[in-house]
């Protein structure tokens, strides 16, 4: 495994993807809670208040929103564009979180094309 220097809301953006994989396929439970394990020895002290947060909840339904905009549009069922803006949304979100709970920007910055 690699260890990457990565945002704290990137490693909860991560965490809440694994959780929705977790929760569509039990073969992803290992893998989600080894990652949880792992956020939780970091931030021991604001690792709960995070995960029930509000900022956390609308992460995690973006990233829901987001993986369920991608099934439909493998059927080309929604507008490519309606993905992007699902994935917008989710940034935003990320964005929330890291500035909530760490009190600084995302390093992560969107490319407009």
């Amino acid at each position: 495994m690699i260890n990457l220097l990565v945002d704290e809301a990137y490693a909860f953006d991560f965490l809440s993807i694994l959780f929705i994989k977790k929760n569509r396929d039990s073969n992803s439970y290992k893998i989600w809670k080894d990652c949880e394990n792992y956020i939780k020895k970091q931030l021991p002290e604001k690792f709960e208040e995070i995960i029930n947060s509000k900022e956390f909840n609308n992460l995690l339904n973006s990233n829901i929103k987001t993986f369920d905009a991608v099934e439909l549009a493998k059927k080309d069922l929604v507008l490519a564009s309606y993905v992007d803006n699902c994935n917008y949304e989710r940034y935003l979100c990320k964005k929330d979180l890291q500035y909530k709970f760490f009190e600084n920007n995302l390093n992560e910055i969107k490319v407009n094309n």
